[in-house]
Order: C-alpha cells, then structure tokens, then sequence
C-alpha cells in the first residue's frame, strides 16, 4: 500500500520548488550584502527552505480525504487563527495587526489560515460531486470567503484580503459551477467597487490614487523609481551578481522581501528573470497536471486553490516592481525573505503531493 502511494509522488514539483527557494536564498545574499543587521537573513532563509522540505513530506503522509471530513473544525481553526491576530497580533507599523511571535519567531496567521480555508471550501463545494455544485454551496463558499477575507482587511491588511478572494475565483471557476451564477457574481462585484472604495482607510485610498498619478506624492514613488531604474539597467545579461548599482548601493528599499524581483532584474537581466519566469511556470503546470488527474474533485480544487495561492502573489509582487499595480506587500513565492511565509508555501505544495499520491482509488 505503501508504495503504491508514494509512487505517485511528484519529485519534479519538490525539485522546482527547492531550486526556486535555492535563487531566494542567493539572491537575498546579494540583496543584504553591507547591511549587519540582515546579515543573517540568507541563513534563516536556508534553515526554513530545509524545513519547508520536511513539511512536504509530512503534510504529503496524511490523505486529503481526511482533511476533507474535517471541514468545519478546520475553517473554525483559520477564523480562531484570524481573530487572535486582530487582538494579540503586532507589526512594526502604527496600529496594523498582523503578526504573531511564537518563540521569536514572527507567523503571519492570514496564511495558513488560507491553506485551511481552501481546504474547507474544496470540502464544501464538492458535496453534490460528481454533479456540480448549486446556488446552496456556492454561497457557502462565498460567505466563507467573506467572512475570513473581511478578518483579514481588518488587521489593515488589504493585500492579502485580495488573495483570499483570488483563490476563491479560481477555485468557484474549477468547480464548474454555472457559469450565470458567475456572470452575476462578477457584475455585483464591479457595482460594489464605488461603495466599497470611500470606505478605506485613507492609506489604502493613498496608495491606490498614487498608483493612478504616480506625480501625486514624489516620497511615495521614490522605491518605485528605484525598482524601474534597477529592471532597466539591468539590460539583457545584467550586471552580474551582487553587482547590483541600485540594490548594492541600498537605493532600493526592502530589496531582500517586496522589491527582490527588481534585484534579479539588475543583477540577473532579462535572461536571469526570464529564466526564473520559466521555471515558475513549469510549478505551475506541474500543478495543474497534478489537479487535472486527480482522483476527485475535493483533490482537484485543493490543487487549484494552491496553484492560485502561489500565482496570485506572484502576479502581484512582479506587477508591483513593474509599476503596473499598486504597491502591495504580497511576497515573491519562494523567493522573497520571510521564513513563515516559506514554510507555508511549502505545506501548501505538500497539500499537492497529497493529492498527487492518492490520485488513482486504491482497490482491494
């Protein structure tokens, strides 16, 4: 029995990832050379990609079936985990809640709180299977998105409130649900925009309108300065690692978490970056692959839901680089500094492998 489980494990999808967090930890190297004070920040990459690696493994042993029957304990655990963060919750800027140290070490609870989450909507839209699911599971789902996305809002984290609601498109649209429910979803959605936006505090308004007129406010569109003046210069082959002007000379501000992609723009190139660009999405496909054979379809939308955690953050961190969204503190998957965040992601591909090795029914 054992075997013919972990035959199914997909070696190709741990072998990209650990190269992906390998470039991380060099590049953040790179990105922290001179400053003392993240000297060691390459390290405590590398310590958490290794145990990223063990949780793959152990989060791949236990069946996703399993997990699916604990549905409601686990959605109640990720709003346990939101709601904590609102009240014991710090961070390192003003009133804003979105950490928790655990012995030292900061978690940022919004994450594994959406590896839970896709897990119970996964359970949840997939209760009529193989037919697909109705107006019923679909605002189930909804309302479970709502509920932990708005928890999540109010931590202020808007970002990641985005990403919830990312995660539950893809997974609503994988579940093949009608695609009138969809169309009515998605006009609602955009009638909601002019309401919804008044309502923000005036940071997030701030940051949208300076993304709107980036002459608005000079001091807030200087690190977006710096990342375009770090991806321009970087030409073709770039200017070789750590070698960096803008990123070496500490001109780029947090280049080692939300600006790294523009490090390995100038030091890496076009070629560098559209090398790593390929590798994303070979993880991607490798993702997708593993949902498209699944045994059912609560494994598929586990996959999917995955997948589009990992995309979404990817899309929003390069599209912030390029100038070409509003600034938003979603990290590079993989890449960017964060140990937490890293361990996450790499559970969230053990979530994968769980379907992977169970996708063919065992039979007796």
């Amino acid at each position: 029995m054992g075997k013919s489980i972990w035959q199914y494990f997909d070696w190709l999808l741990l072998l990209i990832v650990v190269l992906l967090t390998a470039a991380g930890v060099a590049m953040i190297y790179s990105a922290t050379l001179g400053s003392e004070s993240l000297a060691d920040t390459w390290r405590n990459q590398a310590i958490y990609g290794a145990l990223g690696v063990v949780m793959v493994f152990v989060t791949a042993f236990i069946n996703y079936r399993l997990l699916e029957s604990l549905q409601w304990p686990l959605y109640i655990a990720a709003i346990g985990l939101l709601i904590l963060t609102l009240f014991l919750g710090s961070s390192d800027i003003g009133q804003v809640r979105r950490f928790i140290y655990i012995g030292g070490i900061s978690v940022q609870p919004a994450f594994p709180a959406l590896l839970l989450v896709i897990i119970s909507q996964a359970s949840a839209l997939s209760r009529n299977a193989p037919n697909p699911p109705g107006i019923q599971e679909m605002g189930l789902s909804l309302g479970m998105t709502v509920i932990a996305a708005v928890l999540v809002y109010l931590q202020p984290n808007l970002s990641t409130a985005t990403l919830y609601v990312a995660v539950w498109a893809a997974v609503i649209f994988t579940s093949g649900i009608k695609f009138a429910y969809l169309g009515s979803l998605g006009i609602a959605g955009i009638a909601a925009i002019p309401v919804i936006l008044p309502l923000m505090p005036d940071y997030m308004q701030a940051r949208i309108l300076n993304f709107l007129q980036p002459d608005r406010d000079p001091w807030a569109g200087y690190n977006l300065e710096q990342a375009l003046i770090s991806i321009g210069s970087g030409g073709l082959w770039g200017k070789g690692f750590a070698s960096g002007t803008q990123s070496q000379l500490h001109f780029l501000r947090v280049r080692h978490t939300d600006f790294i992609f523009s490090v390995i723009c100038e030091e890496m190139g076009f070629i560098g970056a559209g090398v790593l660009l390929l590798v994303f999405t070979l993880l991607l496909w490798r993702m997708i692959r593993i949902a498209a054979n699944a045994g059912d379809l609560t494994g598929q939308l586990i996959v999917i839901g995955v997948a589009m955690y990992i995309f979404y953050q990817l899309l929003v961190n390069i599209g912030m680089n390029l100038s070409v969204l509003p600034v938003a503190g979603l990290p590079m998957p993989f890449i960017s500094s964060g140990g937490s965040s890293l361990v996450i992601a790499y559970i969230g591909i053990g979530l994968v492998q769980s379907v992977s090795m169970r996708r063919k029914r065992l039979e007796f």
